[in-house]
């Protein structure tokens, strides 16, 4: 349900100058048939008798920032925020804003629209434009919000906000990390085509937020690419994009995983970003000897790097985990495919070692691969790997289900043995094993071959 038209209706009762701006007014003005899930208000008068009596008609406004009078409150998946005017009038506070079609507002009780810096032009135009020339230097998260609108809408920056966000990019490195983070995954979530890191780059962006993003550019071509590494990324992160929406499809592929949230995004935002940081070990690794290059242990470069990556934009710990761990592993399944085919216990020490990351794992390396036999296919790999990933796909089904289903436990292993600890675990990963390869098929089974442990 989206509660913000209620809330609409109730804040109108309320006495002041009161103004609906920002994104939604934004988002209403593209798309009429939009139901914008956050709202953001503006309040001319006494803010904290203003939220108190809100409050008592059963709304839960809490301060956000105190100090500048900003509330919200959380309703369903609806954000509400409200803010003291910033000025003597909205004029002067529309003019604190950053781009000119999100400082447009709409005057409660008259449906008045107020468009000082012409925002609706702007937005038929398709155009961003700073309000003002200092717009981007009092934030420059705003370098990056720029960018989600450029992405959403499909808009152009005018050649002054173009300009300064080339200059200005550089104070991304010190901004706080939270919303850089924020920022950047709002972009990703946002970026339906695939394109996203290759706009970043194109507005000099990109470098302030990921390390080795130029050095990529001169490394990379060699036996299996006829690409740099940077290229190599983009194409592997639009290819996961291509899964995920389906333009390209998969079969066995359980996309209910990408809806699993670590803070404030989800699986599908965070495998994105792993897609294409997941050859950033490149540079690093790269060496040349008797005319051959090679980027031997850049699985393990890149997670430590991804590892400093993610400390240092303050991603949620089991995300940061979730990356590393992708990048570390992301040439395993090349490896089965190219050495193990055959060989289930192959397959299940991959799957045991990885658990809960090991599907993710595996696409990661479908999209590394795809990217890479889209440009350089002369053995006619990429058909056959694709299959070969659909095929692990169904083996790691099978590989869950007897994790599900299990056929003994550790109490079964302390009656019969009177072990606990590490060689218990052992124990039952060798049961799942022989049950994943058919050699034990039943419980009693399972009870027998512990017993031949005595």
């Amino acid at each position: 349900m989206n509660y913000v038209k209620k809330f609409i209706r109730d804040l109108s009762k309320m006495e002041g100058n009161i103004y609906l701006v920002g994104g939604y007014i934004r988002d209403k003005l593209i798309n009429p048939k939009i139901q914008p899930e956050d709202a953001d208000f503006i309040y001319d008068g006494d803010i904290v008798s203003l939220i108190k009596n809100l409050n008592q008609i059963g709304y839960k406004f809490f301060p956000i920032k105190k100090e500048i009078d900003i509330y919200r409150c959380m309703i369903g998946n609806n954000t509400i925020d409200i803010s003291k005017i910033n000025g003597k009038n909205i004029v002067e506070d529309l003019k604190e804003r950053d781009f000119t079609v999100n400082a447009i507002c709409m005057k409660l009780g008259e449906n008045k629209i107020i468009d000082p810096f012409d925002g609706r032009k702007a937005l038929k135009n398709r155009i961003i434009k700073m309000v003002t020339m200092d717009s981007l230097n009092n934030d420059p998260i705003r370098i990056l919000r720029a960018i989600r609108i450029y992405i959403s809408y499909g808009m152009h920056f005018n050649l002054d906000t173009e300009n300064m966000i080339e200059k200005s990019a550089y104070k991304l490195k010190n901004a706080p990390k939270e919303r850089v983070l924020s920022e950047l995954m709002l972009i990703i979530k946002k970026d339906e085509q695939g394109n996203a890191f290759e706009i970043l780059d194109t507005f000099s962006i990109l470098k302030n937020l990921i390390p080795y993003v130029q050095e990529l550019k001169t490394v990379g071509k060699c036996k299996y690419h006829i690409e740099d590494v940077f290229t190599h990324s983009n194409l592997t992160y639009k290819v996961f994009k291509d899964v995920i929406k389906k333009r390209i499809v998969i079969k066995k592929l359980d996309y209910s995983i990408f809806d699993v949230g670590f803070g404030k995004f989800t699986m599908k935002e965070y495998a994105a970003f792993a897609c294409f940081v997941h050859d950033i070990g490149k540079y690093k690794a790269y060496k040349k000897e008797n005319n051959k290059v090679s980027f031997l242990g850049h699985e393990e470069i890149g997670a430590d790097i991804c590892k400093n990556i993610c400390n240092n934009l303050k991603f949620p710990k089991k995300a940061s985990k979730f990356i590393e761990t992708v990048v570390g592993a992301h040439m395993y399944p090349l490896y089965l495919f190219k050495n193990n085919r055959e060989n289930k216990e192959a397959y299940f020490e991959f799957f045991y070692k990885y658990n809960e990351f090991a599907m993710e794992i595996i696409l990661i390396s479908f999209c590394d691969n795809y990217a890479t036999r889209i440009l350089l296919d002369e053995e006619n790999e990429k058909e056959e790997y694709s299959k070969f990933i659909e095929d692990m796909f169904s083996e790691y089904k099978i590989y869950v289900d007897i994790r599900k289903n299990k056929l003994i436990d550790g109490n079964d292993i302390i009656n019969i043995l009177g072990n606990k600890g590490p060689l218990m675990t052992d124990i039952i990963k060798d049961i799942y094993k022989l049950i994943y390869t058919g050699k034990i098929k039943t419980r009693e089974e399972s009870i027998q071959y512990i017993n031949k442990l005595k």
